[in-house]
């Protein structure tokens, strides 16, 4: 299994890899190493390599911002090369000063007048050349570090974008250097073990799946490849990075055709790949539901979260486990905040900076900062039991094609909490909780619709929560998804593999790297709810 991230952070990919590895599969879940370092731990009886990455052409990407309009002209073309002229300018200026102590010197040991106005004239040219070459090099300088800023604030420019429209691997690999980085570091991998099946998760690892498997049929060998779509490629809008959806999308279209098998996590993601590419047989669902060792009680087993803020039973407590960015709208709920005086936010994150600062500055000019909490996330095994002493779980997501067509893995969390939800009316999630009747539906954006939501879903909780039967919540857990996952693998590789016994599992052996390192396993498997 290949996934773009360091592993500990995607609740999908761990339970996809358990699953398999319990059904016999030697498993191997690779994924990036936060160190740079090649890492490996296990993960029930599955293996987790966190491959090392080179990252060259990632950095250099970022020291070669583009050239921006007219600065662009006189712009250094890389970090390294502004850097360097710039030491080199400042070595100048410091040498004008050795250069006024040798003319000094040459004077009192007893140069002609002649000499000595010689001299002098001399060094004037060249501190009037040194001072000059100075305004070149610091107008130089600021046009670049002025193209550097705003390269971190959009990566891509009008150039680049209509060469990415054109299509072409070279203007991608500009456009999304990551991708060329990820062949180096996980195609390494891939070889090095020799699978037999490689499930590639997202778009990002179809690629290097599909290369792996040329390369192992030049050998001889057969890998069977099944891409793993998480996400609705044409809609992941992301407007801190323009290119990301048409690259993507392109790398999408290129190599599904060579994938021997293809899933997705939502209904709606399987019709819109058969639309797009003209798949012959329909994607399998599986969709990213809790494990049912996961469920809990009404309102969990121990403190949980509204323990963890010392909350009584009256306060009215809203979680949200998960990626916070501003197309999550959760501006939204803490926008509503000051219509609900017995509330409280409450987000689980996995780094308090970025769109989680600026929430956290707003809830402080709308007067709720005491009402704002941010807390860490929690391991997978004990999210849904963590959240269940909330009184609502939220999705406040905006309209952009591919959350219009996602049911969050937070709201499968929700279910087996058995809490009631506030959702957004987005098109599948609005359409689930009406049809489910475990929450209200307020329209996008609307912070007093998500304020009466919220009241209502609060006077009538019961009801809500009623429909969370036992029934309810085995026909909504991760092993009611794991047969059409295993039934995937065995078609696409014609083996069904014979569950290990107590003895454990034979696995293969790898080649040798000088970059892999044994450590235990984190101390926590977290959870970042999608």
């Amino acid at each position: 299994m290949l996934v773009g991230n360091f592993v500990d952070g995607d609740s999908r990919v761990q339970k996809e890899a358990r699953s398999a590895a319990a059904a016999g599969w030697d498993t191997y879940l690779v994924g990036r190493s936060p160190t740079g370092k090649r890492e490996e731990y296990p993960l029930g009886a599955a293996t987790v390599v966190r491959a090392a990455e080179t990252m060259t052409a990632t950095r250099y990407r970022a020291s070669h911002p583009h050239r921006r309009g007219l600065r662009g002209l006189v712009a250094y073309s890389s970090l390294e090369q502004s850097r360097d002229r710039h030491q080199r300018q400042r070595l100048r200026q410091r040498e004008l000063a050795a250069e006024r102590e040798l003319m000094r010197r040459r004077v009192a040991n007893g140069a002609s007048a002649r000499e000595a106005v010689a001299a002098r004239l001399a060094r004037a040219v060249r501190v009037l050349s040194v001072r000059l070459r100075g305004h070149w090099v610091a107008a130089r300088k600021r046009a670049f570090d002025r193209n550097y800023a705003a390269a971190s604030q959009a990566p891509s420019n009008a150039w680049e974008r209509f060469r990415v429209r054109r299509g072409g691997d070279s203007a991608v690999w500009t456009a999304q250097p990551r991708l060329a980085d990820f062949e180096d570091s996980f195609g390494r991998v891939a070889d090095e073990l020799a699978p037999d099946v490689i499930h590639a998760n997202d778009a990002e690892m179809l690629g290097v799946a599909v290369r792996a498997a040329v390369r192992a049929r030049t050998a001889g060998r057969r890998i069977a490849v099944v891409y793993d779509s998480h996400e609705y490629t044409a809609g992941d809008i992301r407007p801190e990075d323009v290119t990301w959806a048409p690259v993507i999308t392109a790398q999408e279209a290129k190599y599904i055709p060579l994938a021997d098998g293809v899933l997705t996590a939502v209904d709606t993601f399987a019709d819109k790949l058969v639309e797009h590419h003209g798949l012959a047989v329909r994607p399998t669902v599986v969709r990213n539901m809790p494990e049912a060792s996961t469920f809990t009680v009404p309102g969990g087993r121990g403190p949980g979260v509204r323990g963890r803020l010392g909350l009584g039973p009256e306060a009215v407590v809203m979680v949200y486990p998960g990626s916070v960015t501003p197309i999550r709208g959760l501006d939204t709920a803490v926008r509503a905040l000051p219509q609900l005086p017995e509330a409280h936010l409450v987000l689980l994150v996995g780094s308090r900076a970025g769109h989680v600062a600026d929430l956290t500055a707003l809830a402080a000019r709308s007067g709720v900062a005491e009402r704002f909490h941010v807390l860490d996330y929690v391991p997978v095994a004990d999210l849904t039991d963590f959240i269940a002493s909330a009184t609502i779980g939220v999705d406040t997501l905006r309209r952009i094609p591919t959350q219009e067509l996602t049911i969050t893995t937070k709201y499968w969390s929700y279910i087996g909490a058995r809490l009631p939800v506030v959702v957004s009316d987005v098109k599948a999630a609005g359409e689930l909780t009406r049809r489910l009747g475990n929450g209200e539906v307020f329209e996008v954006d609307d912070a007093d619709g998500f304020a009466r939501a919220v009241r209502a879903v609060v006077a009538d909780r019961k009801r809500y929560t009623a429909v969370y039967t036992d029934a309810m919540l085995a026909a909504h857990s991760w092993e009611g998804q794991v047969p059409a996952l295993l039934e995937l693998y065995e078609r696409v590789s014609g083996s069904r593999p014979t569950p290990p016994g107590p003895a454990g599992r034979l696995t293969p052996q790898l080649a040798p790297d000088t970059h892999r390192a044994s450590v235990p396993p984190p101390a926590h498997a977290f959870t970042r709810i999608g």
